[in-house]
């Protein structure tokens, strides 16, 4: 009888001692975008509306509008804002340290790729007479060109694109021209007030800003032709063609390279954390098409793969996907 309620008193302590498991602590997550005008912007909002539902109680994300697809990642590689929009090309870029980048950021990781397309293309006045960067460069026409801030993919890709059509900012501004890299809002209010007629911008499907300034403006787009996206190519651009009608007045597609949306984070982001926000975002894509119609193709269960992240995965968006059994 003593040994048994001897055991019965250890079992008790032991029973009594046994920690209990940690309830989830909220957590304040800032996610980098883009300036308040563009489809970046919408996305991180959306997807923060959601994420308030799905971490822990408390918890909060700030949805920054800045720094784009360039500064995106150099801001999650160094915490500034664990959660972050960016792109295939230059989440490659970052994690090899080449381009745009003088480091590699081989801390960073990937949540949730293959988003939308984007597209890079040059939205042109009608009232410009050209029809193709290559003819501008052979009439020297002094265009006035607008591109995002530094910082941006659009603003990088601008440059990557005059450079493999041999051209630079610098052979616009010698033909009379000029280059200014500017927020969405006043690159609309320049093309309706006729200020600049050339926007060179990487953009998805019913961008905002760019559906306001075809809504508002009488603009062409123009297409890229072999050559030059074969000359993209090594930086990671892969061929596209952006549909008819994706835009008002544009009536046939737009030949051009095109890339994906990613949802970045680094690799101390805790676990759960990771796996949580890659869960809310693999079982809404309802809720994310109503927040953006750019997200309409979004396939959450290609959303693990290579070539759509361009990055290695964070432990709990694998653990996300291997879950839903996409992920072998």
């Amino acid at each position: 009888m003593k040994l048994f309620a001897k055991g019965w008193v250890a079992a008790l302590l032991v029973f009594t001692w046994a920690p209990a498991a940690p309830a989830q602590q909220p957590v304040n997550l800032a996610f980098s975008t883009l300036d308040t005008g563009s489809a970046w912007y919408v996305y991180g909002a959306t997807i923060a509306e959601l994420l308030r539902k799905t971490l822990p109680a408390g918890s909060n994300v700030d949805v920054k509008p800045r720094a784009g697809g360039v500064g995106n990642p150099r801001l999650v590689a160094k915490n500034e804002t664990p959660l972050g929009l960016s792109f295939t090309v230059t989440n490659r870029w970052a994690w090899e340290g080449k381009e745009a980048y003088d480091a590699k950021l081989d801390n960073l990781r990937a949540l949730a790729g293959g988003l939308d397309t984007y597209y890079l293309v040059a939205v042109v006045s009608k009232k410009l007479p050209v029809n193709s960067l290559k003819e501008m460069k052979d009439k020297k026409t002094p265009v006035k060109l607008v591109t995002q801030p530094v910082g941006s993919l659009g603003e990088f890709a601008a440059r990557q694109l005059l450079r493999a059509e041999g051209l630079t900012y610098a052979d616009l501004k010698g033909w009379g021209g000029s280059a200014a890299h500017v927020g969405y809002n006043i690159i609309i209010d320049s093309f309706r007030d006729g200020r600049v007629d050339m926007l060179i911008a990487v953009i998805t499907a019913k961008h905002p800003s760019v559906n306001e300034i075809a809504n508002s403006s009488d603009v062409k787009f123009l297409g890229l032709d072999d050559e030059t996206i074969r000359g993209l190519a090594p930086l990671g651009y892969t061929p596209a063609t952006m549909p008819a009608n994706t835009f008002k007045g544009q009536t046939e597609p737009v030949k051009t390279v095109g890339f994906p949306t990613v949802v970045i984070t680094n690799k101390d982001l805790p676990e759960a954390i990771a796996y949580t926000v890659t869960k809310t975002i693999i079982e809404n894509k309802d809720a994310l098409v109503r927040g953006h119609a750019g997200l309409q193709n979004f396939d959450p269960a290609t959303a693990w793969q290579p070539a759509r992240v361009g990055l290695p995965l964070h432990a709990g968006a694998e653990r996300a996907y291997r879950e839903k059994g996409w992920m072998k």
